[in-house]
């Protein structure tokens, strides 16, 4: 009985003890995931077309691919006395004068010359070479010139091993104003359409250009493609095709723009009025 009347006023401290120390607090809860919804800008689309457009643009489907495709320039050599320029390339993976594979089902005009080189001077109507070594008239003063792969339908080989940008001056001050640093400069260069198309060989017009030191999507850049006077917004580095057109004559303007909608400061950004023909035959 001794030992009872000594435990019982040591349970009932312990009871005490307890009831006196306050309940330990919940743990905090989990940080709210972040809002990505509210904080990434909402992708914008390939293509905008005006509100009251006539004519169809649309993003061309994904064209035949040529991942080991390599342009590479051995030699230029300009003749100041004939006005002229001598290229020499070196091509690889890709075989100039070929068929390009889905030429046939492309649904758009189609060189019966096959694959060549967009030689493209100034910014120039391009002209289409089909071997790697050729000869083309200079300008005086500064001259530049964009050489790039391209199927037998016209449509460029988009990728940094298949271009080739070189600059040289020749005799005279009517040539291209320098000042530009086209190794860093955002610059859009024109390509199709030109010259004539014929129904015959498909209802698509290619719409096509060239971008050096932009993608559009990074910088926010865009494409303001005013097709006989229908300003559609291009957000995407690809080819297009027109449909829709009456024969006759049409106009394209191509012009690279900042993401405020102004005009990208350089001599190319703003291709100016190019005209083509759509022929019945």
């Amino acid at each position: 009985m001794k030992m009872k009347k000594q435990a019982l006023p040591a349970l009932a401290l312990l009871m005490l003890a307890a009831c006196g120390q306050p309940a330990a607090p919940p743990p905090p809860p989990p940080a709210p995931a972040p809002d990505t919804a509210a904080t990434k800008p909402a992708e914008r689309p390939a293509l905008v077309a005006p509100a009251d457009a006539k004519l169809k643009l649309t993003v061309a489907p994904p064209a035949a691919a040529f991942p080991e495709a390599a342009l590479k320039l051995d030699t230029l050599v300009p003749n100041a006395k004939a006005m002229k320029a001598q290229y020499k390339f070196k091509v690889s993976g890709f075989d100039l004068k070929a068929q390009t594979p889905d030429a046939a089902t492309r649904g758009c005009a189609n060189s019966k010359d096959g694959q060549h080189i967009h030689f493209i001077l100034n910014n120039k109507p391009y002209i289409a070479e089909y071997t790697a070594d050729f000869a083309e008239k200079a300008e005086p003063g500064l001259n530049v010139a964009l050489c790039f792969l391209s199927r037998s339908y016209h449509e460029s080989l988009k990728n940094n091993a298949s271009v080739v940008l070189k600059q040289f001056t020749m005799p005279g001050k009517d040539g291209l104003a320098a000042g530009t640093d086209f190794s860093t400069a955002p610059t859009l260069f024109y390509s199709r359409p030109k010259g004539d198309y014929k129904k015959l060989d498909g209802d698509k017009i290619l719409l096509d250009f060239y971008l050096l030191n932009t993608d559009l999507e990074k910088l926010g850049y865009s494409i303001r493609a005013t097709i006989d006077g229908e300003a559609w917004t291009i957000n995407k580095w690809d080819a297009y095709f027109i449909e829709g057109l009456e024969l006759g004559k049409h106009t394209v303007r191509l012009e690279l723009l900042d993401k405020d909608g102004k005009l990208v400061p350089g001599p190319f950004n703003d291709s100016g009025v190019r005209e083509f023909n759509y022929l019945a035959s």
